[in-house]
């Protein structure tokens, strides 16, 4: 098993699908943070696993100033709004589908907790499109992906910066007919956090959930919402500036330990294409901030710009130069703090609720609330009165 410290690992799974004696499985932590367990007796000591491990070897890639920056939406209007930023994910994944390829991505599973998955068919696209603030399971993902393209299928990965480098590492060699996505990642959230979150809310709307969505953008863009949908037809929709949810994520209180200290940063960041929020658009392109949602894309390999150049008759798009990551999108280039307060959150909310520990570590001071609320009725005005659509 790789030596690596817990707070390192980034649970990608590249050791446990490497293994070939099956002596490694991923198991969840008191958090529910996925960590690589060997069992001993079918472990050979073949250090694949250490050879693999994309942390014990890291690889840099070119720096970010150099890459080619855009702005971009999707032309479709509906699956832009439908998506978290501009709708670029399912422009690259329907690419690949019609020229009979397969798209990997993340999906929600029946506990409403987060795997990852894979499909051939448009109709497939939808469990992949949106934000999930949580972590992923790749499970046997990266062996599928490594089957479709050595029959030689087109293939779509898409995930976090860590995702993608144990993807890489597990492949041990570059096929021309595979591309990768990586999303401006912020940090995944405690698993177990949320099953205790989406407890309390069943437990508020004494109702089960059928369906929730992270970025639904009913209060615009940048004031996104949480939204669970409950069997008995309740529903409950909160943006990010009053959710506890999202100001626990805001506040990096339950983030997997290696995210404090994430190596996926800047030129260590492998993929072929990084897309994500493009804050800071008033900077760049004010008539275009309409508060409906626009992405920014990194194009890091030529491999990505050929992609990229392939669907931009898909798009509408904006060279950006000059990007000011460390401004804009710091997570593209740092790892967030460790809050101080971070073990006793999660220990409390897991002890007792979810409601509990937020109330005592996260809750937004007042002068804060009025602020976002203030934001937000402006914003309604604006658009009331035509001046922002």
């Amino acid at each position: 098993m790789p030596s690596l410290p817990s707070t390192k690992c980034s649970g990608c799974g590249a050791c446990a699908q490497i293994c070939n004696k099956s002596a490694i499985s991923m198991m969840p932590n008191a958090e529910g943070f996925l960590y690589p367990q060997v069992n001993s007796e079918l472990c050979v000591e073949c250090k694949l696993c250490e050879k693999t491990c994309p942390v014990l070897n890291v690889k840099t890639s070119t720096d970010f100033s150099k890459r080619k920056s855009y702005a971009a939406i999707c032309n479709a209007e509906k699956t832009r709004l439908e998506s978290s930023s501009g709708g670029i994910f399912s422009v690259l994944a329907e690419k690949i589908i019609n020229e009979g390829g397969v798209v990997f991505g993340a999906e929600f599973d029946s506990d409403f907790s987060v795997k990852h998955g894979w499909t051939d068919s448009i109709c497939g696209l939808e469990r992949f499109r949106g934000s999930k603030y949580l972590q992923s399971r790749t499970e046997d993902t990266f062996l599928e992906c490594r089957k479709f393209l050595e029959d030689g299928r087109k293939v779509l990965y898409t995930g976090t910066p860590c995702q993608i480098a144990g993807l890489k590492a597990f492949l041990k060699k570059d096929y021309e007919n595979l591309f990768t996505v990586d999303v401006i990642c912020h940090g995944v959230p405690s698993p177990a956090l949320w099953q205790k979150y989406i407890e309390f809310r069943e437990k508020k709307s004494a109702s089960r959930i059928v369906k929730t969505t992270f970025r639904r953008k009913n209060d615009g863009w940048k004031l996104f919402s949480l939204s669970f949908t409950f069997a008995n037809g309740s529903e409950y929709s909160v943006n990010q500036s009053k959710g506890m949810w999202m100001l626990s994520f805001n506040k990096n209180v339950m983030m997997r330990p290696s995210c404090y200290d994430c190596v996926f940063k800047g030129s260590k960041i492998l993929s072929d294409i990084t897309i994500g929020d493009f804050w800071g658009i008033q900077n760049y392109i004010p008539e275009k901030d309409d508060d409906k949602g626009y992405s920014i894309c990194f194009l890091n390999t030529m491999n990505g710009e050929k992609f990229f150049e392939s669907v931009k008759k898909s798009l509408f798009t904006d060279e950006i130069k000059n990007y000011d990551c460390k401004k804009f999108n710091t997570q593209l280039l740092y790892s967030i703090e460790l809050p101080k307060n971070r073990k006793k959150f999660i220990s409390l909310c897991i002890k007792e609720s979810f409601a509990v520990a937020y109330k005592k570590y996260v809750k937004v001071k007042f002068p804060v609330r009025v602020y976002y609320a203030c934001r937000q009725f402006g914003g309604k005005i604006l658009r009331n009165l035509g001046l922002r659509k």
